[in-house]
């Protein structure tokens, strides 16, 4: 694969007719620290990912590599948390200097992430189209 793609192993979980369901297992740098077993810290998620097929045959339960494009990431690192981020500060500095309470002004601001949470779920099968990961 170019450079300009980023890759992931993950088990295919489920076969349908127009979708595979890989699941991903993400481990933090915790996995390999040898004080694991006793430390309170268990930061390990599953993430499934869908994936329109593209033909070829495949079983489940077979390891496989799921690829995208780096630009894709960097799309979702901007809708997922800068532009929320963004958001918040300019609700809550617009609060502020309008001459609210911090109180008032810091729950504003974190009730303005409602509707842009809301709008990115009415969005989501146009996100669905943007986002296109493909197995390797």
């Amino acid at each position: 694969m170019a450079e300009s793609t980023f890759s992931q192993l993950g088990t295919i979980e489920d076969i349908g007719d127009s979708v595979i369901t890989v699941r991903i297992d993400c481990n933090s740098a915790c996995s390999a620290c040898h004080s694991k077993d006793v430390c309170l810290s268990t930061d390990k998620a599953v993430k499934h990912i869908t994936i329109e097929p593209d033909g070829r045959v495949f079983a489940v339960g077979q390891q496989v590599t799921v690829y995208g494009q780096k630009q894709l990431a960097t799309k979702a690192l901007f809708w997922g948390y800068i532009a929320p981020l963004l958001l918040v500060i300019a609700v809550l500095a617009g609060m502020i200097m309008a001459g609210f309470a911090e109180a008032v002004a810091g729950l504003t601001a974190l009730l303005a992430l409602a509707p842009y949470y809301l709008a990115l779920f009415l969005l989501r099968d146009r996100f669905k189209r943007t986002f296109i990961f493909k197995i390797k």
